[in-house]
């Protein structure tokens, strides 16, 4: 039985090993995890095939997030949600290599960070026979819908709250405690940071992306049970239906970067802004545009709602 290192052994080893197929079955899944994976994976064997069945029917928080990674790795990724009834709660890892199964596995770690890394869960896996969950995948697949199919209903959509007023500089207001939260952009000051926050890439002489930028997770609003720990990523949906890989980081974990890339997040609120690629940002651009302040909402343990909408 195998209750340590689940990542590397289940997941990683096998590629080393030249494995290069994996069919999975999770009763529940996140793309956050998805994208670690993959990114890793493909690092070593850049034709890699990953299978992701997932059996549970559950509001699909991450659905875009999915699309984008299945656009991103097309001939790589292959994902399906279970529509037949009951839900299949199963967690099943089968390995292939030139077609032939090779190294199975099964227990009870879901295929998502919660379920591989034992900092917030117990699991354990054991070797089981990789046809028998080959065969098991594709008689599920049968009564599966592929990712591109999936027409998303008004339940996988976020709930609007509706904003009114200010916050004080430098504050954070919770709207219902550990699940949403308002937090300012401005500094105790009234000014946006110069060198930080919105501005983190304001920097010439480090040479970095004027762009660079992260979200502030100030102190209050750190609290265990809302946010991921730190160096977990998790999924960002926007209010204008944008999808951001992000992590917790920094000391504390005071901020939220994009993962692979921390000049995305800038350009995306530039462009919000109506602002050019690489500029600065201060207190005007954000009051002309009606909000000094956004809103981070909890929709799943790795998967959260950005409302960064103005008036």
């Amino acid at each position: 039985m195998i209750t340590s290192n689940l990542y590397e052994e289940v997941l990683i080893k096998p590629v080393s090993n030249r494995c290069d197929e994996l069919f999975i079955v999770s009763g529940y899944s996140s793309a956050t995890f998805l994208s670690r994976h993959l990114n890793e994976i493909i690092q070593i064997n850049p034709e890699i095939k990953l299978n992701l069945l997932i059996g549970m029917h559950q509001k699909r928080n991450d659905h875009s997030a999915y699309l984008n990674i299945k656009n991103l790795y097309p001939d790589c990724f292959y994902g399906y949600y279970y529509s037949g009834r009951p839900g299949v709660h199963s967690k099943t890892y089968s390995w292939l290599k030139d077609g032939v199964p090779k190294i199975g596995f099964s227990g009870s770690a879901n295929y998502s960070q919660y379920g591989f890394f034992n900092t917030m869960q117990q699991n354990q896996m054991v070797e089981d026979d990789p046809s028998l969950i080959k065969d098991y995948f594709e008689t599920l697949v049968e009564d599966s819908l592929n990712i591109e199919g999936y027409a998303p209903s008004e339940d996988d959509s976020p709930d609007m709250v509706n904003i009114v007023g200010s916050l004080a500089p430098g504050t954070i207001e919770w709207i219902k405690y550990n699940e949403s939260v308002r937090i300012s952009l401005l500094s105790k000051n009234g000014e946006v940071a110069q060198r930080s926050v919105l501005n983190w890439g304001q920097r010439p002489e480090e040479n970095r992306d004027p762009d660079q930028a992260y979200l502030p997770i100030r102190l209050e609003a750190r609290k265990d049970g809302f946010l991921p720990e730190r160096s977990f990523t998790f999924t960002l949906l926007t209010d204008d239906n944008m999808t951001f890989d992000c992590v917790r980081a920094q000391d504390g974990g005071k901020a939220i970067h994009t993962t692979n890339d921390n000049s995305q997040l800038g350009k995306y609120l530039r462009g919000r802004l109506n602002l050019e690629p690489g500029s600065p940002i201060v207190k005007e651009d954000l009051i002309r545009y009606g909000r000094t302040d956004f809103l981070l909402k909890k929709l799943d343990d790795e998967t959260f709602f950005l409302d960064f909408s103005g008036s």
